[in-house]
């Protein structure tokens, strides 16, 4: 008979420290918790300017730095200051948001590539489909609070970095859409 209860290893890959195989075989049950640090690249023109970052670069400075020396050894990327655009959404946007809010931005506005969603389930989304419907999380809730507005602009769809003329980000072009059904 096995032990029974969950154990915990953190820091192993499976597939180099162990095979999957093995740990099918050593176990009653298997949860497989992944997340995504390997970014989706938006490529458009203008990519390449200081200020355009990846979403996990700039949660991961974060938190190493706020772990470390609760921010003050200055090793983070800030957004006191700044306006800041956050392009795309789910949890990792709604951090960045929520992050921004916390160091000082100026602004915090949120492109969201898809139409907003409706209040309640679509015909098109039954359960057990994840409800696809509109929800205020706590970095909206944040730029609510703080600014007084909802930080999502909803049907965007980002074309270009726009250059201040000496290799930084000064603005974004985008083309807004609108779907006729």
């Amino acid at each position: 008979m096995k032990d029974e209860g969950i154990e915990f290893k953190c820091g192993v890959a499976v597939g180099d420290d162990v095979s999957y195989e093995d740990l099918k075989a050593e176990c009653d049950a298997l949860i497989l918790a992944v997340g995504a640090t390997v970014p989706r690249d938006l490529p458009i023109p203008g990519r390449d300017l200081n200020g355009v970052m990846f979403a996990m670069e700039f949660l991961t400075k974060n938190t190493q730095s706020l772990m470390d020396s609760n921010l003050e050894d200055g090793n983070y990327v800030s957004a006191k200051g700044k306006k800041v655009i956050v392009i795309g959404g789910g949890d990792t946007g709604n951090d960045c948001i929520g992050t921004s809010v916390r160091h000082g931005a100026t602004s915090v506005v949120n492109f969201e590539l898809l139409q907003r969603p409706p209040a309640t389930r679509a015909p098109d989304n039954p359960w057990p489909q994840w409800p696809r419907t509109f929800k205020i999380d706590y970095g909206h809730a944040e730029v609510q609070a703080h600014f007084g507005y909802d930080p999502r602009q909803f049907a965007i769809l980002s074309k270009e970095f726009v250059s201040d003329g000496s290799g930084n980000v000064k603005g974004i072009r985008v083309i807004s859409y609108i779907l006729l059904s």
